[in-house]
């Protein structure tokens, strides 16, 4: 094999084995990549996804920049003393409003409108976290106290909460592949790749004696097959698990 990282392989492999399969030339190798990256979309986002975790630090303005390589995140957070990630909450109500800003910090707070709220409010607090009273009826604990933040994609920023005082944070997310550096995929799904490059390879030329309506039409039907039995073969079905769900629903029921 090209190159093989325990149960994933490279999107080399899919590759060479159509070029290989086919008789072509290398001289289609970068159209090939293209489809491939086109083909790990549709496989990915469905079935199985590479996460990679960085640390990144916090801009003076308390954003952070987004990896060019960037899908959509799985974890945001910091680390605690035993190497786990302690996630932050999504806050929806953080605004994108100067978030490219250096001056983002006095461009969007209102102390008036904090201390009218705060002093004449009708709740009671009666819980003293250490910072500020808080009620803590309701209010998980943890992470909101760390800090929250919300994703601008449109200027490629992670926006935190002013009470987030760590200098870094550590983010799990979904990354595409570039060109030029290894990217891997679960070996189950070579031959759906294969497949679903023998299908683009044609699927948008004219018909004629390399790619008529027949041959696109059967190809396109082999990567949907190829792709269900990957499916399959990726995350099989065990009686054991099934029996274990069904105890563990059933255990639920009766408790209800």
């Amino acid at each position: 094999m090209a190159s093989q990282n325990q149960a994933y392989i490279s999107i080399d492999e899919g590759i060479y084995g159509y070029i290989d399969e086919a008789e072509l030339s290398n001289h289609k190798y970068y159209k090939l990549w293209h489809l491939s990256f086109r083909i790990l979309t549709e496989l990915g986002l469905d079935f199985f996804y590479q996460i990679r975790s960085v640390r990144l630090p916090v801009n003076a303005n308390k954003t952070v920049t987004i990896p060019a390589d960037y899908l959509n995140y799985s974890k945001i957070g910091v680390f605690n003393e035993i190497g786990e990630v302690i996630p932050l909450f999504y806050n929806s109500k953080l605004t994108t409003y100067a978030d490219l800003n250096p001056n983002r910090k006095a461009k969007t707070e209102d102390n008036k409108l904090f201390n009218n709220f705060f002093f004449n409010s009708p709740v009671f607090y009666n819980y003293w976290n250490g910072y500020w009273f808080n009620n803590i009826y309701g209010v998980p604990s943890g992470s909101p106290f760390i800090g929250t933040f919300k994703i601008d994609t449109q200027n490629n920023v992670i926006l935190l909460s002013e009470n987030f005082c760590y200098d870094y944070i550590c983010l799990e997310y979904v990354a595409s592949p570039v060109e030029g550096q290894p990217y891997f995929f679960p070996i189950q799904f070579k031959e759906a790749m294969i497949a679903g490059l023998a299908w683009l390879d044609i699927r948008s030329l004219p018909s004629s004696r390399r790619g008529n309506l027949g041959d696109k039409r059967d190809r396109r039907h082999e990567f949907y097959n190829q792709r269900r039995l990957a499916r399959a073969r990726w995350k099989p079905f065990y009686l054991e698990e099934a029996h274990d769900w069904v105890m563990r629903t059933n255990r639920k029921t009766i408790k209800l």
